[in-house]
């Protein structure tokens, strides 16, 4: 089915009504988790059913967004957890966690000291590996001391964003380039998966995860759309309400890479959200659920965002256009996840929680954010669309 989206669908106004019945029509709304009690993921039956044996746990790291919902999760389900960082930092949200937990100290980047020696663990984790060399060096450290090493790897790793539904099969890399010159964070990456398969063959598994939402991200990706909704008023929304939307809530990640170790589950997966098709409407609507203040949509043409100098990810964060080199970047297959156990919290979960961490932060710690446009760049982008559509001459249809 194809959609011809008119300018007053680009500028949609639209109360909660209007856009519930859209959803309908366009097959949407799975996203929102409708009809789920928001206590509940997938995996809020298992919270009281430990698994068949405790294991001993090695956590690469632990102390960043990530690593304290997992240390969170590890815990709660019983197993015996190691830390390895460098000791620099605890995350205030789960200080009470981290008291008593075995910490080892070291640095990726040359003192693997702590580590050596005969001592076994049944599992690694490792979320602080970012280059080859910090991966190849652990991974040669620990292979005959654990039986699974789980990565935490990237989408950015894949060499095309180009398809639509791109697997776990697809190659990986930089395209057209000798491997000695790869260079950025998906490319290192991508060289980092390969020094762990060399090293472990099929006792590793490796999760790509795309953007990684909610409670505790101080990228403000996901965030800044919380609080804006939150703010309300007329909302600058990117290109059309049909662009796609993907996005991975942190306990989700966490609760599905502590699933995987107690399966024992090998390979490579991407773990990404929600599980059916989400739309820029529906996300935003989704948001907005989680606040009371008033808000109008505004979707502005990608071609006009680009004359004003407004880029996608950064200043509209979650977004990518759906075309060029980034058709496929918000459409990425999660069939193999959801296969192994992946499942999700409701968006409206997501953004609830993540809206009230966000406000119980110091107001200096948010004043400035990370991603997204300033309210005073926002209204001049806005003007400016508004006055090119006061000039524009209308068309009238076509005679029947």
């Amino acid at each position: 089915m194809t959609l011809t989206l008119s300018r007053e669908m680009r500028e949609m106004t639209t109360n909660r009504r209007d856009f519930l019945r859209m959803s309908a029509l366009a097959g949407g709304g799975l996203g929102l988790g409708l009809g789920y009690p928001a206590s509940l993921n997938g995996h809020a039956p298992e919270a009281v059913q430990l698994p068949r044996r405790a294991s001993r746990i090695l956590l690469l790291g632990g102390t960043g967004f990530i690593g304290p919902w997992q240390v969170n999760r590890i815990l709660s389900r019983g197993h015996e957890l190691t830390l390895f960082n460098r000791g620099r930092s605890q995350p205030r949200m789960f200080q009470d966690r981290f008291t008593g937990l075995e910490n080892l100290i070291g640095d990726r980047d040359g003192d693997l000291s702590s580590l050596e020696g005969n001592r076994t663990w049944d599992v690694v984790i490792d979320n602080s590996g970012y280059t080859p060399d910090q991966v190849r060096a652990t991974a040669r450290l620990l292979v005959d001391r654990t039986d699974q090493y789980l990565f935490i790897s990237t989408q950015a790793a894949y060499m095309s964003r180009v398809e639509i539904g791109i697997d776990e099969s697809a190659p990986v890399g930089q395209a057209d380039l000798p491997m000695e010159e790869w260079e950025g964070y998906g490319p290192m990456k991508a060289l980092a998966e390969q020094e762990l398969q060399a090293a472990f063959g099929d006792r590793c598994t490796i999760v790509r995860p795309g953007l990684v939402a909610g409670p505790g991200d101080r990228s403000d990706r996901f965030t800044y759309w919380c609080a804006r909704m939150d703010r309300g008023g007329e909302v600058l929304a990117p290109n059309t309400p049909m662009d796609p939307v993907q996005y991975i809530d942190v306990r989700d990640l966490a609760e599905f890479m502590v699933h995987l170790l107690e399966q024992e589950t090998r390979g490579v997966y991407n773990v990404i959200g929600p599980q059916g098709d989400l739309h820029m409407a529906e996300f935003l609507h989704g948001l907005k659920a989680a606040t009371s203040t008033p808000s109008a949509l505004t979707f502005v043409p990608y071609d006009f965002l680009q004359g004003q100098g407004v880029r996608p990810w950064s200043d509209l964060p979650v977004w990518q256009p759906p075309e060029g080199p980034t058709t496929g970047f918000a459409r990425m297959s999660r069939d193999a996840a959801m296969a192994a156990g992946l499942r999700y919290r409701p968006l409206a979960v997501s953004a609830g929680e993540t809206l009230e961490w966000w406000k119980g932060l110091p107001e200096e710690d948010r004043a400035t954010m990370r991603a997204g446009l300033t309210p005073e760049r926002e209204a001049e982008v806005l003007a400016a669309w508004h006055r090119r559509s006061r000039q524009q001459p209308r068309t009238n249809p076509s005679p029947g």
